[in-house]
């Protein structure tokens, strides 16, 4: 089965896979998560959102779906918070994040907990895949998921250029393993953030999820991303910047090396 690389093929990949999801949590919901409502209509879905301003679309876009809404912000720490909301482009909020040791009068000042508090007790189906997207505060969300790592199955979090090394290397150091990498963003062509997709390895040994192994190799499988795309529309978006995006230039010295070698092993024969 070949793929394009999207948060919502990636995760209807993992269901019909077999990978196991029992909850969906999703901290920084604003007014909807449409990938994982699109995959995961039935199944209840836990979500964080501090910003009020979010609060009527979520209600509108979860109607009909089991849901629940939690007014507060993920963290490290049960207590407050001071959330600074923003807008990137228009008057209305788009982003919030926590910030410390700021007293700007425009911050608000929300609620803050745990994860691994607030679902001791609770009875939610396990295991959990656990969706991040808080603006650079994902760290302190994951110290608060001491308690129930084992728990979870799936991440998906938001990465950017800053901060991939950090939260790559906290999860691998909690069992999981980078899954897929989705919805890459490049900004003036510079890249700028996409979603990781990680998968606990003790899922790992499904063999939908391990074709090199489970497999006889086939060039059908294999799918050079930067095939996706018409050549027109690869030439013209070189063009445009002058020289090949960093990805593109990747996937082409990759088809480069792929072509050689086919020739070489047809030669061979």
């Amino acid at each position: 089965m070949v793929r394009f690389p999207s948060k919502t093929n990636t995760l209807r990949f993992l269901r019909e896979a077999g990978v196991p999801v029992g909850t969906v949590i999703d901290i920084g919901v604003e007014q909807e998560t449409h990938e994982l409502r699109q995959v995961f209509p039935d199944r209840r879905h836990i979500l964080f959102e501090p910003v009020a301003e979010f609060h009527e679309a979520i209600r509108r876009n979860y109607a009909g779906m089991d849901y629940f809404l939690v007014p507060a912000a993920a963290s490290d720490e049960v207590g407050t918070g001071r959330l600074h909301k923003f807008a990137i482009e228009g008057k209305e909020v788009t982003h919030a994040r926590l910030v410390e040791g700021s007293n700007e009068e425009k911050l608000e000042t929300v609620a803050t907990l745990r994860l691994d508090n607030f679902l001791k007790g609770r009875n939610e189906l396990k295991p959990y895949l656990l969706k991040l997207d808080v603006d650079g505060s994902e760290l302190p969300v994951m110290r608060g998921c001491e308690g129930i790592w084992d728990d979870i199955g799936c991440v998906v979090i938001e990465v950017n250029a800053f901060n991939i090394a950090e939260r790559l290397n906290f999860l691998i150091a909690k069992d999981f393993r980078l899954f897929d990498i989705v919805d890459q963003c490049y900004y003036y062509g510079l890249f700028v953030q996409a979603d990781f997709v990680f998968v606990a390895n003790k899922l790992m040994d499904n063999e939908n999820l391990k074709p090199w192994e489970t497999r006889k190799f086939s060039w059908e499988g294999w799918l050079p991303v930067a095939n996706l795309e018409p050549r027109e529309e690869r030439t013209a978006r070189a063009g445009k910047r002058g020289v090949p995006a960093p990805a593109l230039r990747l996937w082409q010295r990759l088809i480069s090396r792929l072509a050689k070698h086919r020739k070489g092993s047809k030669g061979a024969a």
